[in-house]
């Protein structure tokens, strides 16, 4: 018992020892580290100094750019790379031009150049003999009348008139007065015609007459029955055959008719909303009716004439542009006519239109770009 008494304290004195040993060289090893010298803090000139100036910076770089610096034999050779780059691009662009040089004066390519070149001048030939032959019909008329000016399209058989009367822009033919006459440009001499506003469409061809004579052939719807019931005008371009629908009597002075004047010699094309005004206008003015059916797309043809109906009044006849010349219409009286003023007052009777609005038309004008803008007219228009 005693033997192993000792043999457990031996052991546990083993232990004791070893675990002293072991703290023993811990400590002496923590020792020595502690007695080492500390490293040294890092120079300024690694670390960044905000302190530096922007020309202390360029200095430093521009050092060390100097250190950098190529030595003589590599910038010849750099030199010398260059200048072979240089020959190959030129080469290049020489095998280029050459190539170019064989398609162009290749003969198949001069061929077809030819070609078109001359397919080029056949059509400008062509064009210029189009339109040398187009008006060749006017050379005997400019010779024979060389302060004149004919235009190409114009009418021959109207070429001796134009002549003779360089004012001259229509020509009018009306069966019941025999007449047959030139239609001028010029308000001294009759018939004239209204001008239309440049740039303007025409669609209204208004002819002013000297005397009276026709009134007598539409005035009344009996004397349309007895009448042809059609007007020939031409503008020297162009016939055209108008089929009378109408006639009335209008002032030209506005105390006649409460201060209002009725537009009805407006040549110039109008707004679709004036066109349709228009025409309800006018056939409210008919004396009679003939049953004709007038569009805002009509072109007229409006007669104005002098008569002895009243002072400062006209009488006007209006046509519409028809094909059908062989057929006639019959014209009917009618109860509700539009009169001026004045007429109602003479008769006793009571105006019913004399409410309605004063209108005048809006026009429409087209610019030399295609642009259009409208006009409105007023009454100082057609005092």
């Amino acid at each position: 018992m005693s033997n192993k008494n000792e043999n457990m304290n031996g052991n546990m004195n083993n232990d004791i020892d070893n675990i002293l040993s072991d703290f023993k060289e811990q400590k002496d090893k923590k020792e020595h580290m502690s007695n080492e010298p500390l490293e040294p803090p890092k120079r300024r000139e690694n670390a960044i100094d905000f302190a530096k100036t922007e020309n202390d910076e360029q200095s430093k770089k521009a050092s060390k750019r100097k250190k950098e610096s190529k030595s003589p034999e590599e910038l010849e050779a750099i030199k010398a790379q260059k200048a072979e780059r240089h020959a190959k691009q030129k080469e290049k662009n020489k095998a280029s031009f050459g190539k170019m040089k064989k398609v162009i004066f290749n003969k198949k390519f001069l061929l077809a150049l030819g070609t078109v070149i001359v397919v080029i001048a056949l059509i400008f030939g062509i064009r210029y003999a189009i339109d040398a032959n187009k008006g060749a019909y006017l050379k005997p008329y400019q010779s024979k009348y060389p302060d004149v000016q004919f235009e190409i399209g114009m009418l021959e058989e109207y070429c001796d008139m134009l002549g003779e009367n360089p004012d001259t822009v229509g020509y009018i033919e009306i069966p019941e007065l025999n007449l047959k006459s030139a239609v001028s440009n010029d308000e001294s001499k009759f018939p004239y015609a209204q001008p239309c506003t440049e740039n303007a469409e025409q669609f209204n061809f208004v002819i002013y007459m000297n005397d009276n004579s026709l009134e007598k052939y539409y005035s009344t719807a009996d004397a349309y029955n007895n009448a042809s019931g059609y007007i020939t005008y031409s503008d020297l371009f162009k016939d055209y055959n108008f089929k009378v629908v109408g006639a009335f009597y209008t002032n030209t002075k506005a105390e006649d008719d409460n201060g209002y004047i009725f537009p009805y010699n407006t040549p110039e094309k109008m707004t679709t909303k004036s066109a349709s005004e228009y025409v309800s206008r006018l056939e409210n003015r008919f004396i009679y009716s003939t049953g004709a059916n007038i569009t805002r797309q009509d072109t007229l043809l409006t007669i104005s004439c002098p008569t002895d109906y009243r002072k400062d009044f006209r009488f006007v006849v209006v046509g519409v542009l028809r094909k059908d010349t062989g057929s006639k219409s019959t014209a009917t009286e009618k109860s509700d006519v539009r009169y001026p003023q004045i007429i109602f007052d003479e008769m006793g009777k009571d105006n019913t239109y004399k409410y309605a609005s004063k209108w005048y038309p809006e026009i429409i004008i087209t610019n030399n770009e295609g642009e259009q803008k409208t006009i409105q007219r007023t009454i100082d228009d057609y005092k």
